[in-house]
């Protein structure tokens, strides 16, 4: 028992040893095997079945052709029977066929009648006019004769003997061969007759309309009758015309058989012609057709020879290309994910397979993270086309159809600008870093994002200050219910992130409008908590209130030098300068008075709104009833601007120095594209004088704070003009350059060529 079975292990092991080792091979030579199992039968029918069909579709148009050609016959034959009654009708051959006797003057009229009607019918070869009675005939080629002296002895015995049926064609033999002809006696049929009309057809054209023939292709056609002889058509001894014609009459009226005579078969297509009673038959070689569907086959079987070898190369080549890089990548992944790899997975040494899997799992990991960092680069695009759109005031074409592919700002026909200020942002400051800051707006603007989006749709905006633009769309009307929307964000902000804020919105607004003033307005509106003490969403309305309640100062330049002397820490300065406005207060009438320290107080919260010695004030309102006289309020003022001054004094210590550095950078990258930034605007965000600075930052950047931002402007305009096709102004206005020839000359001036050389290079 053991012996066969090891010889058949024995002989196993030999026929493996034949086999390819390569993977890909084998898996080639089975798909091989299998493509050659399938294709082949697969070719075999398709072919069969396209031979049937194409007999099918043949048998099809030869039926047509064969109905065609019965119509035609039917329709010719009719016509000339109709044609021999009407000059069988003609007065002049009526009666000359009818006289007794013959007359000269009838014989000329009959003979001319006769040839009018022979030239307008092509198909008529010729044409007799028997009397009977006078014993004459007229021949319309050849003119009269008497019986005894007519050259067609066999038509006068055919006309002396009565027929059956007069009105069905016949076969004549002529000088010629035979030819169709037509009788139509004076009297009805199975009587003797007096006279009659024959017609002869021309039988060369008969059968060059009616039938069709090629010798050479095989194919034949002709007319019988019933009893199986040929009315119209070349005789053929080899034919079985009877054989035929049994075969017709014992089917339909029309249809196809094949037959086989003379060791060769022919298909055979035949329809009745009425009223004849012919049949018209049509025959073709199979030979022939069979000989093209072989022909066919053979091209056929070369062409999808050439296409199996074709696809055999294809498919190894598939094969090697699709299989042998597993291996590859096996090794690729182990490389760079050897370690990895083994410390993930402790189950033992791997194989190709697993080192795979894991490597693919570890690629997918690393892509959702590209992909999650990809999302957060087209999120700080956005922020920068919002960005510009709220410093400049107006869309460019470019940026406003950024925005209507990844907002839903358009989506609506009302849009609110809102601005959610810090309060306290000095203390703000100095609880939180820079960074931190960031996170924290960021957190804030995604709180108002998310209760407005269940109403409308906002995007929140950080400006790089104390305060977020929230740029609003909603099918609201009027600005109430978006003040209910910023109720709610103001006291969800309050209780996650645990920032008081002061919220201002604007009146619904157009797309088209320049919402740059807007903007700057909304910001002041915020403000006017620190004046009123009042904890709402303000409103353009209440600006206007506080505006009509409010009296300009006497003295505006002393506030200006005041402002001034604060900032340059000049202390007894401000003490003298206070001296004097108040001196002018003490002759003002009590209210006056109040509104005068009502506009000082507010010009001076603006202008150092970020330092803890003002922002600590809960309204002016407050301020002013806490004193009964105005040298209490002085001195009150005096210490919070000697405060002020220290806190400017704090800001410059070099712990200080870098982190303001770093939020002048971000200041100017966000507002890059504002044409109307200036560094006092800078200087007035970080609450220094504008000279302090120029020093601060030319001392931390060797370069000074203008030619920082004229460089930041090139290096925009050179990343829009290879990464995008707006047009030169565009980009232009996009980096915030004020007009075209001064854009022109400074990008020329640092590059040495125009903005669209240094496209085109």
């Amino acid at each position: 028992m053991q012996h066969p079975i090891m010889r058949r292990l024995r002989s196993a092991a030999a026929f493996n040893r034949y086999l390819p080792r390569q993977l890909h091979i084998r898996i080639f030579l089975g798909l091989t095997l299998l493509f050659m199992l399938v294709s082949v039968p697969f070719v075999f029918l398709m072919a069969n079945q396209f031979s049937r069909y194409a007999m099918k579709q043949i048998d099809t148009v030869n039926e047509a052709e064969i109905t065609h050609s019965r119509d035609n016959a039917a329709f010719i034959f009719n016509k000339l029977i109709g044609y021999g009654f009407t000059m069988y009708a003609d007065k002049s051959i009526q009666a000359w066929i009818s006289a007794d006797s013959e007359t000269q003057e009838a014989q000329v009229e009959a003979l001319a009648a006769g040839t009018k009607y022979m030239t307008t019918e092509p198909y008529l070869a010729d044409a007799y006019l028997i009397n009977m009675r006078t014993a004459h005939v007229i021949d319309l080629k050849s003119g009269l004769f008497a019986f005894e002296e007519f050259a067609d002895q066999d038509m006068l015995a055919l006309a002396k003997q009565p027929q059956p049926s007069y009105q069905r064609f016949f076969v004549h033999p002529s000088d010629d061969g035979r030819q169709l002809a037509l009788m139509i006696p004076m009297v009805p049929s199975g009587q003797p007759s007096y006279g009659y009309l024959v017609l002869l057809l021309n039988d060369e054209l008969m059968k060059q309309y009616l039938l069709k023939g090629n010798a050479n292709a095989g194919f034949t056609s002709f007319i019988l009758d019933d009893d199986g002889r040929v009315m119209l058509g070349s005789p053929d001894a080899s034919v079985p015309y009877a054989e035929l014609a049994a075969k017709a009459a014992a089917q339909a009226d029309s249809g196809n058989y094949t037959i086989d005579y003379d060791k060769e078969s022919w298909s055979v297509q035949y329809a009745l012609i009425e009223p004849q009673g012919w049949t018209m038959f049509q025959m073709a070689k199979l030979e022939g057709i069979r000989a093209d569907f072989h022909a066919f086959l053979t091209k056929m079987m070369v062409f999808i020879a050439g296409m199996v070898v074709l696809l055999l190369a294809i498919l190894f080549w598939n094969s090697r290309r699709t299989y042998k890089p597993f291996s590859l990548l096996a090794d690729q992944l182990q490389t760079k994910f050897g370690g990895a790899l083994k410390s993930g997975h402790s189950e033992g040494p791997l194989d190709e397979h697993r080192v795979i899997r894991y490597g693919i799992e570890m690629l997918e990991d690393r892509m959702v993270r590209l992909d999650a960092s990809m999302r957060e680069h087209r999120n700080v695009i956005k922020m920068e086309y919002l960005r510009q759109w709220i410093l400049q005031g107006k869309l460019i074409s470019p940026v406003e159809k950024y925005l209507r592919e990844h907002t839903g700002l358009f989506d609506y026909e009302g849009l609110y600008l809102s601005v959610i200020r810090i309060n306290a942002y000095s203390a703000f400051q100095d609880k939180y870093d820079f960074a931190s800051r960031k996170l924290m707006k960021y957190a804030m603007g995604n709180i108002a994002e998310e209760i407005i989006r269940p109403s409308g749709h906002a995007e929140a905006v950080d400006l790089g200050s104390d305060h977020l633009a929230l740029l609003i769309s909603c099918p609201a009307s009027s600005p109430d219910p978006v003040t209910g929307l910023l109720e709610d964000v103001k006291e969800q902000i309050r209780q996650w992130v645990n920032v008081p804020v002061t919220v201002s919105v604007s009146g619904r607004l157009e797309f088209g409008e320049d919402i740059r003033a807007t903007y700057q307005h909304i910001q002041e509106l915020t403000m006017l908590r620190f004046v009123s003490g009042e904890d709402k969403i303000f409103l353009e309305r209440d600006f206007e209130a506080y505006m009509r309640s409010v009296q300009p100062l006497a003295d505006d330049n002393l506030l200006d030098e005041l402002i001034m002397k604060v900032r340059t820490g000049k202390g007894e300065e401000v003490s003298a300068i206070l001296d004097q406005i108040f001196v002018h207060m003490q002759a003002m009438r009590y209210a006056q008075s109040k509104f005068q320290l009502s506009l000082m107080l507010y010009t001076l919260f603006k202008t150092f709104n970020k330092l803890p010695s003002v922002e600590s004030v809960d309204g002016i309102e407050h301020i002013l009833e806490s004193f009964d006289t105005l040298g209490g309020i002085r001195g009150w003022l005096e210490g919070e601007l000697l405060g002020i001054i220290d806190d400017l004094s704090n800001k410059k210590g070099a712990s200080r120095r870098d982190e303001i550095v770093s939020e002048i950078v971000d200041y100017v990258k966000t507002h890059l594209h504002d044409a109307m930034l200036t560094i006092e605007e800078i200087a007035e965000h970080v609450s220094l004088s504008t000279r302090y600075t120029r020093q601060l930052f030319k001392e931390a950047f060797d370069v000074t704070l203008s030619d920082y931002i004229l460089q930041e402007r090139i290096a925009k305009v050179k990343e829009l003009l290879a990464s995008t096709d707006w047009t030169v102004t565009d980009i232009g206005e996009r980096a915030g350059f004020q007009t075209k020839s001064h854009f022109f000359t400074v990008f020329k001036k640092a590059t040495g060529m125009t903005p669209s050389q240094y496209r085109d290079k």
